[in-house]
C-alpha cells in the first residue's frame, strides 16, 4: 500500500512551515537592537514584541508578538462564558513571551486558564507600514488540544513570500465546548474566542502592517472544522476575505456534539457535584479547579467514547446552541449550507489522499471492531437520520460490501482506513465544497504527496519534497494576495491554472499535489457517487453533518 500523506495534512503543514529545518522563527538573534521597531500600539494600549532572528529561507529578520491578550482570562465565573474583550491598560506591555497554551491534556495536565492571545509575525517593520496580506492560522487538535506556537510549523516560509502570519489560542476541551443544551452554557466558548480573536485582528493588524482587507484565514483538521463554522455566523460578516480548510469541515460527523448535554452532567456526577438543575451543574463545574476539572473530564469523554459509537462524533466539540444573543450555532450546519447562508468568500478546501493512514491497527482496536462485523448497522453514519432498525440495518450491509465486499471489518487494514477517510473526511469536505460552489469559488486540492516526514518510513528529504513546499507556499500566499492561487502562469507551479468549482457542480475540478501539479476530476467520484445514492435515497434531511 502506498502510504500517501494522510497524516492528517502532516506534509502540507511542515511544506508550508519550514519545520524541515530548524525553527528561525523561535530563535533570538542576539543583535542588541532598539525597541522603536518592536512598539505598537493597539486598542487595548502599547505592546511591545521582540527579534525573533531570521527566517530559515530568505533570512529576512522577524519581529514577534506572541502573547498579546485579546481577552480578559476566562476563569472564574468567566468559566464556559463568551469571552470578554480585554480592557485598556497604561504603559508598555511586554508581549514577547509565548504565552500559556490553553489548558488540556492528562497525566501531565498542560497550560493554564489564562491563555486568550493572539501572536503575530512578520518580516517588515510593524512602523514602516507595508499593508501586507495577512493570514490567520487555526490550529487543529480534536477540540480537546492544539495550540499556536509554531513549534511544529513555524511560520518562516509563508513570511517569506510578503505575509503577516498571525494566530491566536482558544479554549479546547470541557473548558472551550461545556454545553448543557440551554442557556446555562449553550456552549461553543472556543468559537466564540475565535470570533473574538478574528474582530481583534480587523481592527488592529493595521498597526503591524497588515491590510485589514486582506485577511486569510486558514486551518486544519479541527481548526478547518472551526473555519468553517465561522464562514456560517453572521458575526464574522466583512472580518476575512478568503479562508482555506485543510482536511476538515463542520460536515464531518466529527465536528458536532451529540452528546454535550449528557457529558457535562456526567462530568458533575463524576465529580460528586449537584445535578438537580443545569444551573446547578454548571455553577458547580465552575467552583472546581481546573486540574480537577481537566482530568475527570478527559476520563469521561474517554468513557463517552467507548460506550456509544465513535463514529458519531466527538465529545466536546461545537454543538448546535439554544438561539441567543451572541449564538454562533444555531441551525445545522448541511441545512445552511444547502440554503446559502454563508459568507461568500473564495475558498480553498481539500484533503489527503489518505487521512486514516495507520501504520498499524492495534489488536484492542480490532477486538472493537467486531462489533461492525456483528452489527454492519453501526457503519450508517448517524446524520442519515433513519429511524427504522431495518432500514439501518439494510443500509449498513450496503455500506459493508462497499467497503469490504465478503471481508471482515475486523481483519481488515487497508479498507479500514479507506473506510474512515471516505466516512470522516471525504465524503463531508467534497459535499461542504458542493454546496459552497454555489455562491462563490471554490478551489478543491487532493494532496497525494509522499513526505518524509511524519511518514511511515524515516526516509532522507528530497528534492521533490522541498519542491512541494514551495508550490504548497505559493499557492496559498497568492491566495492570500489575491484571493486567486494561481492568478497567471509560473514555471513553479509548472505553468497550472488552478481552475474553480463554481454553481451546481456534477464533477469536482481537483488539483492533484503530488509530484508536481496536475488538473484532474474527482479521483474519489466512485465511492462519492455510493454515498449520494445512500443519501438521496435513505437519508432523512434537514441534515446536520453529513
Amino acid at each position: 500500500m502506498r502510504s500517501t500523506s494522510g497524516l492528517v495534512l502532516g506534509v502540507i503543514l511542515l511544506s508550508i512551515s519550514g519545520a524541515l529545518a530548524e525553527s528561525a522563527g523561535e530563535e533570538e538573534d542576539g543583535t542588541g537592537r532598539g525597541t522603536v521597531d518592536l512598539l505598537v500600539k493597539t486598542t487595548a494600549g502599547w505592546v511591545r514584541g521582540e527579534y525573533g532572528g531570521v527566517t530559515r529561507g530568505a533570512g529576512k529578520t522577524v519581529y514577534r508578538f506572541r502573547s498579546i491578550p485579546f481577552a480578559e482570562p476566562p476563569v472564574g465565573n468567566l468559566r464556559f462564558e463568551a469571552p470578554v474583550p480585554k480592557t485598556k491598560w497604561s504603559g508598555v506591555l511586554d508581549v514577547s513571551s509565548k504565552g500559556a497554551e490553553c489548558t488540556q491534556g492528562s497525566d501531565p495536565i498542560i497550560g493554564s486558564e489564562d491563555c486568550l492571545f493572539v501572536k503575530v509575525y512578520t518580516t517588515e517593520a510593524p512602523r514602516k507600514q507595508k499593508n501586507l496580506p495577512v493570514m490567520v492560522w487555526i490550529y487543529g487538535g480534536a477540540f480537546f488540544g492544539g495550540a499556536p506556537d509554531f513549534d511544529d510549523h513555524s511560520p518562516d516560509y509563508l513570511l517569506d513570500e510578503g505575509v503577516i502570519v498571525v494566530s491566536f489560542h482558544y479554549r479546547v476541551g470541557i473548558l472551550g465546548f461545556l454545553s448543557t443544551g440551554d442557556l446555562a452554557a449553550p456552549g461553543n466558548a472556543g468559537l466564540k474566542d475565535q470570533v473574538l480573536a478574528l474582530k481583534w485582528i480587523k481592527e488592529n493588524i493595521a498597526s503591524f502592517g497588515g491590510n485589514p482587507d486582506r485577511i486569510t484565514v486558514f486551518g486544519q483538521s479541527a481548526g478547518a472544522a472551526s473555519v468553517s463554522y465561522l464562514l456560517q455566523t453572521p458575526q464574522t460578516a466583512g472580518l476575512y476575505n478568503g479562508v482555506i480548510l485543510q482536511s476538515g469541515s463542520s460536515l464531518n460527523l466529527w465536528a458536532l456534539s451529540r452528546v454535550a448535554r449528557d457529558t457535562a452532567f456526567q462530568v458533575a456526577e463524576n465529580l460528586d457535584l449537584d445535578t438537580g438543575s443545569s444551573q446547578a451543574v454548571v455553577d458547580g463545574l465552575k467552583s472546581v479547579d481546573a486540574e480537577t476539572l481537566q482530568n475527570v473530564s478527559m476520563s469521561t469523554m474517554t468513557s463517552v467514547l467507548l460506550s456509544n459509537n465513535p463514529r458519531d462524533g466527538l465529545v466536546f466539540t461545537p454543538v448546535i446552541e439554544p438561539d441567543h444573543d451572541g449564538a454562533i450555532v444555531t441551525k445545522k450546519s448541511h441545512q445552511l449550507l444547502s440554503d446559502g447562508e454563508f459568507n461568500a468568500v473564495p475558498v480553498i478546501i481539500g484533503y489527503t489522499s489518505l487521512e486514516a493512514l495507520l501504520q498499524e491497527i492495534p489488536a484492542l482496536l480490532r477486538v472493537w471492531l467486531l462489533t461492525y462485523d456483528v452489527q454492519p448497522s453501526r457503519l450508517v453514519p448517524i446524520n442519515l437520520n433513519i429511524a427504522s432498525s431495518f432500514t439501518r440495518a439494510s443500509v449498513g450491509l450496503q455500506v459493508k460490501t462497499q467497503y469490504f465486499g465478503l471481508v471482515l471489518v475486523s481483519t481488515s487494514s487497508e479498507r479500514v482506513m479507506k473506510f474512515i477517510s471516505d466516512d470522516q473526511f471525504v465524503r463531508p469536505i467534497q459535499e461542504t465544497a458542493r454546496r459552497l460552489a454555489t455562491k462563490t469559488p471554490v478551489y478543491f486540492y487532493r494532496f497525494a504527496h509522499e513526505g518524509t516526514l511524519w511518514g511511515v518510513d524515516n526516509r532522507s528529504t528530497s528534492e521533490a519534497d522541498y519542491l512541494t513546499r514551495r508550490q504548497m507556499v505559493r499557492l496559498w500566499t497568492n491566495f492570500a494576495k489575491t484571493g486567486n492561487p494561481t492568478p497567471t502562469t509560473d514555471s513553479l507551479l509548472d505553468n497550472v491554472i488552478w481552475e474553480p468549482n463554481t454553481g451546481d457542480i456534477d464533477d469536482l475540478n481537483v488539483l492533484e499535489i503530488d509530484h508536481g501539479l496536475a488538473m484532474t476530476n474527482n479521483p474519489n467520484q466512485n465511492d462519492i457517487s455510493f454515498w449520494q445514492r445512500i443519501y438521496s435515497n435513505y437519508g432523512n434531511p434537514p441534515h446536520d453533518t453529513y
